[in-house]
């Protein structure tokens, strides 16, 4: 898993003001006193991560691999000119880009391009937008589309049981913020310690450095309130467990990575429901000799409102340690 040092790991931007669908307005009536016009970048489309540049008040401003659907607003008088670009990167295969320009809260600016370098560009004076016939704002819900070279698993498949002994179990802890607890590792693990949830992405953590820019890493905390429309139905555990590392899969690893899921099974914690997917990590980085992570992530519905999560991470490089996996989902209570 790659090192982040004080990056919050948050599953992107928030983007509930605006309507899938909404039709197009006029915005004369939503001019300011002041003459400012209030200008929104909206990037979306169907791979997970784009190269983003936009024109601020203030001048240029970019985003390398920025996690798609992307936003931001600013306020520009009405004699600027602003513009948005969006480029498809060419690890994630072809794929659809798009930019939306809203003024006022109108849409007044859209293009999209598809293709393995796909670039859409959208621009123009502020103070000449007018709302674009017909347009609408595009849905705003995460990618889900399966890359190239991908697994998701549908059916039940057992996690294997990884040969050897694994690290020692030196006691339990308890992550009141997920009401898990777990065990807590020992031989090359550090000691395991709280986070702050907002900077880090988690509640709880224990990890230890396998190369120099590499980490393998035990994390738990609560479901991400983005990802809980995903919990409906029969099968929300399962398609909530599989949102989780798809989240995990964007935000701590880069562009190259693909993921491969080989195992998916119903678990009981605490005589609560849960799921495990087990996904093999693989990228490509420059710099690290590690090419493929192994990653388990357990759901667990506690009967909160959002259901917590266990995630444990570790590198091909330490496959002796595979065995913590299960070492760590046999040791999972609700507490």
């Amino acid at each position: 898993m790659q090192i982040f040092v004080g990056a919050a790991l948050i599953l992107g931007p928030a983007i509930a003001d605006d309507t899938p669908g909404q039709r197009a307005g006029s915005i004369a009536d939503d001019k300011g006193t002041d003459g400012d016009v209030e200008i929104t970048y909206l990037i979306t489309g169907d791979r997970r991560t784009a190269d983003v540049s936009y024109q601020t008040p203030h001048g240029q401003e970019s985003k390398d691999g920025a996690a798609l659907p992307f936003r931001v607003t600013f306020r520009f008088h009405r004699e600027d000119y602003t513009s948005v670009q969006v480029e498809n990167l060419w690890r994630n295969g072809a794929g659809k880009v798009m930019c939306t320009v809203l003024a006022n809260g109108v849409v007044v600016q859209q293009s999209s391009e598809f293709g393995d370098n796909a670039t859409a560009s959208c621009g123009g004076s502020t103070g000449e937008y007018k709302p674009l016939p017909g347009a609408t704002v595009p849905p705003t819900t995460a990618p889900s589309g399966i890359l190239p070279g991908e697994v998701r698993l549908t059916k039940v498949v057992a996690v294997k049981r990884y040969g050897g002994t694994g690290s020692p179990v030196v006691r339990r802890v308890t992550d009141p913020d997920a009401h898990l607890s777990y065990a807590e590792l020992g031989g090359a693990w550090n000691d395991s310690r709280r986070t702050d949830p907002q900077l880090d992405g988690f509640s709880r953590q224990q990890s230890f450095d396998t190369e120099p820019k590499w980490q393998a890493l035990i994390a738990s905390g609560a479901v991400d309130g983005d990802l809980m429309d995903q919990a409906t139905g029969r099968d929300r555990l399962r398609v909530l467990t599989s949102a989780v590392q798809d989240s995990r899969q964007i935000y701590n690893f880069d562009e190259s990575v693909r993921g491969r899921d080989i195992a998916s099974q119903p678990i009981k914690v605490s005589g609560r429901p849960g799921w495990v997917i087990v996904r093999e990590m693989h990228f490509d980085k420059p710099g690290v000799q590690a090419k493929m992570d192994l990653s388990a992530v357990i759901v667990v519905d506690t009967g909160r409102v959002r259901p917590s999560y266990l995630w444990v991470d570790l590198p091909e490089s330490h496959k002796k340690l595979w065995p913590d996996i299960n070492t760590m989902i046999s040791s999972l209570r609700v507490a």
